[in-house]
């Protein structure tokens, strides 16, 4: 995926500044940390399904500068900033505390570059299903993030869009986060129920996060498609059947692209297609094959474009979970 400066790709070496981009901001999804220490790199425990190693690299065609702020590192450039804030993993009882002290960092972090306003976020932390009711990792995050939130003043309509997804291994919180200077638009699914308006049955603090956004540079377009699962309204459909709940995803992708491509002028465009980076989570391994299946019929043949990770889903019920990124065109 690529615009006029920035590009997207899946990479299965480490990646290494071209003539054609600086590194802007890089997961490392795989067992075998790189040594080099990339400042704008952050290794999550979470492994690829098909592969040993994988890169998702975001390349800026300009200079990209890079520096601490406390436990965040922060790379910017003339339309983005990528902050980065790792820290050791804590008992349940403890995250909401972790959580809402990781966010005020990245909200502090964020307020020392050009770009003020945060447009998506990927959170990511071993056991996330761990505990029971309101005790849960999951619930307790989302507590911390909205009391973080609270103090800052943001409001549910400005929330970036985002995702929250378990590492299998790793004893790690990794909050990574992109913000602009460009007018952002965030998008909703009338399919579901927005997040920030759970009722209480999903914990005492509602999930803080949009459905999807677009980030306007020139007549570019950046997508960014949130954490994307088999929720209708605001509940889980298809329990435990993978293959219906992959449908039921992909039925909530189409719907995000149609209006995204209404709202933005782009047309089809905005759909998930071969051009865009794609993010398949898959709780249990065997169910890889059918997933991929279904992923390679919705983008038109090919999974060329798509890193299948083995984690777990912030939903217990819920089997598979996918995000995404693509830029496109005006109209």
């Amino acid at each position: 995926m690529r615009c006029d400066d920035l590009r997207i790709s899946l990479e299965s070496t480490l990646p290494t500044a071209t003539a054609d981009g600086n590194l802007l901001l890089g997961f490392h999804f795989g067992p075998n940390a790189p040594a080099s220490d990339l400042s704008g790199l952050a290794s999550i425990g979470i492994d690829p399904i098909d592969r040993d190693d994988l890169y998702e690299c975001w390349w800026y065609r300009g200079q990209v500068d890079h520096r601490q702020v406390g436990r965040a590192r922060i790379a910017e450039c003339e339309d983005f900033a990528a902050i980065i804030l790792q820290a050791p993993d804590v008992q349940p009882d403890e995250f909401r505390a972790l959580s809402r002290e990781i966010y005020e960092e990245l909200l502090d972090a964020v307020e020392q570059t050009r770009h003020r306003q945060l447009v998506r976020i990927w959170n990511y932390f071993s056991d996330i299903n761990r505990g029971d009711g309101d005790e849960e990792k999951y619930r307790q995050f989302s507590v911390g993030r909205a009391e973080a939130f609270d103090v800052a003043g943001m409001t549910d309509e400005t929330v970036p869009a985002a995702t929250g997804i378990g590492c299998v291994r790793n004893g790690s919180m990794s909050v990574i986060a992109l913000a602009s200077k460009h007018d952002f638009r965030s998008v909703e699914n009338p399919r579901q129920v927005s997040a920030y308006r759970y009722p209480r049955n999903y914990g005492p603090r509602s999930p803080k996060f949009s459905r999807a956004g677009c980030v306007s540079v020139g007549d570019q377009r950046v997508i960014l498609i949130s954490g994307t699962a088999a929720i209708v309204g605001h509940e889980s459909l298809h329990a435990d059947d993978v293959i219906l709940q992959c449908d039921e995803t992909l039925n909530n992708l189409r719907k995000l692209g149609e209006i995204i491509g209404d709202l933005e002028h782009l047309g089809a465009s905005a759909m998930l297609d071969a051009d865009s980076v794609v993010r398949v989570y898959i709780r249990h391994r065997h169910d890889f094959d059918a997933v991929a299946q279904r992923l390679g019929e919705f983008l038109g043949g090919s999974c060329d474009n798509v890193a299948f990770l083995h984690a777990d889903i912030c939903r217990r019920e819920l089997q598979v979970e996918i995000d995404a990124s693509k830029t496109a065109v005006a109209l």
